[in-house]
C-alpha cells in the first residue's frame, strides 16, 4: 500500500481574473492501494473575478482500495465576485474506494460569490464506495445565489454506495443569496445506495427579503430504486429577532423519493421564521402501492407560522410554547402518499405547554369553517390539522 506524503498548499490570488487549481496529492498512483496523504490546502482570494479549485486529493477516480486522506481545505474570501469549489478527496469513487475525514472551511462575507463544497467527490459515488466523515461550514454573502453543500457527493450515488456520518454548518446572513445543502449527495441516491447519519445546521437572518436555504438529509434531488436514507438531525437557527422575511425548507430524506426507497428516522427543527419541513419528501412515486417506506420521524417548527408533513409511517410532530400558528398537511395520512393502507399512527407533543389532563386539552379542540381540527394552544398559538375533524381526535393523539 502507497501511502502519499502529509503536504501544506498555501496560495494567494492577489490578481483580478486569476485562476488556479490546486491538489492535495497532484497524480494519485493509479494503483488499486493507494491511500492520499493529510493535507492542508490554503488558498486566499484578494481580487474580483478570481477563482479556485481545490481537491484534496486529485481530479481522478478514486477506485479498487484507494483510500483519500483527512485534509483541511479552506477558501478565504476578501473581495467578492469570486467562485471556488473545493472537494474533499476526488472528482469520483468506485470500486470499493474510501473518502477521508476532510474539514472543508469556505467563510464567504463578501458579494457576488459562488461556493460548491463538497466532502468527497465533485462527480458521482458507485460500486460500494463510502464516503468520509466530514465537516463542511460555509457562510453565503451578499447576492451569492448559487451555493451547493453537500457531505459526500456533488453529483449522484448508485450501487451500494454509502455517504459518510457528515456535519455540515451553513450561515445565510444576508438579505439577498441562497444555499442548498444535503448530507450525503446533490444529485440522485438511487440502486442500493444508502445515505449517512448527518447533522445539518442551518443559521438565517430575518431579513432574507430575496433568499432561501433548501436542506435535505440526504439527496438535495431525489431517493429512487432500493436506496435507503440514513438517519439525520436537521436544524435552523434564525440569527436576529426580525423573522418576517426568512422562509426555509427542510427534507428528511430528499425533495421527492419514488421506486422502492426507504426514508430514514430523521429529526428536524425549524427556527423563529417561516419553516417548511417534511419527515421523508415532498412528492412520492412508488413502484407499487406501499413500496415507499418512510421513516418515523420527528418534527419541531420551532417559533413562526410553520407547514409540516410527516411524510409515511408514524411521526411525532412536537410543539413548544411560543410555537406559532402552525399546520400539520397530513396527520394520519402519510401513508396514502404512497398508496399503503397500513396503519398509521402520528402523535402530537404538546407536554410544553403544562396542560393538566386529555379534559383540559379536549376542551380546547375546535373544527374552523373549512372543517379542520384547530387545536388553541394558547392565545397565540394553534395547530391546525388539514383534513381531520375535531371529532376523529382522541388522547391517544396526544402526548400531554
Amino acid at each position: 500500500m502507497q501511502h502519499l506524503p502529509n503536504d501544506t498548499i498555501d496560495v494567494l490570488l492577489d490578481q483580478f481574473g486569476q485562476i488556479e487549481t490546486l491538489y492535495g496529492d497532484p497524480n494519485f498512483p493509479t494503483t488499486t492501494d493507494a491511500w492520499g496523504g493529510n493535507d492542508t490546502v490554503t488558498a486566499t482570494l484578494r481580487q474580483p473575478e478570481a477563482g479556485v479549485t481545490i481537491f484534496g486529493d486529485d481530479n481522478t477516480t478514486l477506485h479498487g482500495q484507494s483510500h483519500g486522506g483527512n485534509d483541511t481545505l479552506t477558501v478565504n474570501f476578501n473581495y467578492g465576485w469570486n467562485n471556488a469549489v473545493v472537494v474533499g478527496d476526488a472528482q469520483a469513487m468506485t470500486d470499493s474506494a474510501r473518502g477521508g475525514n476532510d474539514t472543508i472551511h469556505t467563510e464567504d462575507h463578501s458579494m457576488y460569490t459562488t461556493v460548491h463544497a463538497f466532502g468527497d467527490v465533485a462527480g458521482d459515488m458507485s460500486g460500494d464506495s463510502h464516503g468520509g466523515s466530514d465537516t463542511i461550514t460555509g457562510a453565503v454573502g451578499w447576492r451569492g445565489y448559487d451555493n451547493l453543500y453537500a457531505g459526500d457527493a456533488g453529483g449522484a450515488m448508485s450501487g451500494t454506495a454509502h455517504g459518510g456520518n457528515d456535519t455540515l454548518d451553513i450561515s445565510l446572513n444576508t438579505r439577498e443569496g441562497s444555499a442548498t445543502a444535503s448530507g450525503d449527495a446533490i444529485g440522485s441516491i438511487g440502486g442500493d445506495a444508502h445515505g449517512g447519519d448527518d447533522h445539518l445546521a442551518l443559521t438565517m437572518s430575518g431579513e432574507n427579503v430575496f433568499s432561501g436555504a433548501s436542506m435535505s438529509g440526504d439527496s438535495s434531488t431525489s431517493l429512487t430504486d432500493n436506496a435507503k436514507g440514513g438517519d439525520d438531525v436537521l436544524s435552523v437557527k434564525i440569527s436576529t429577532d426580525y423573522t418576517d422575511d426568512a422562509t426555509d425548507v427542510l427534507y428528511g430524506d430528499a425533495p421527492t423519493m419514488s421506486g422502492n426507497a426507504h426514508g430514514g428516522n430523521d429529526i428536524l427543527t425549524g427556527g423563529a421564521a417561516t419553516d417548511r419541513l417534511f419527515g421523508d419528501a415532498a412528492s412520492y412515486n412508488p413502484a407499487t402501492p406501499g413500496s415507499i417506506t418512510g421513516g418515523k420521524d420527528i418534527l419541531n417548527g420551532g417559533a413562526g407560522n410553520d407547514q409540516l408533513n410527516g411524510g409515511a409511517n408514524s411521526d411525532t410532530f412536537v410543539f413548544n410554547t411560543g410555537s406559532g400558528n402552525d399546520l400539520i398537511t397530513d396527520f394520519d395520512q402519510g401513508n396514502k402518499a404512497v398508496g399503503s393502507t397500513a396503519t398509521e399512527h402520528d402523535m402530537i407533543n404538546v407536554h410544553d405547554y403544562g396542560f393538566a389532563d386529555w379534559t383540559a386539552l379536549s376542551s380546547l379542540i375546535s373544527d374552523n369553517a373549512a372543517g379542520d381540527a384547530v387545536v388553541h394552544l394558547s392565545a397565540n398559538d394553534t395547530i391546525t390539522l388539514d383534513g381531520v375533524h375535531a371529532a376523529n381526535l382522541h388522547q391517544t393523539d396526544f402526548i400531554i
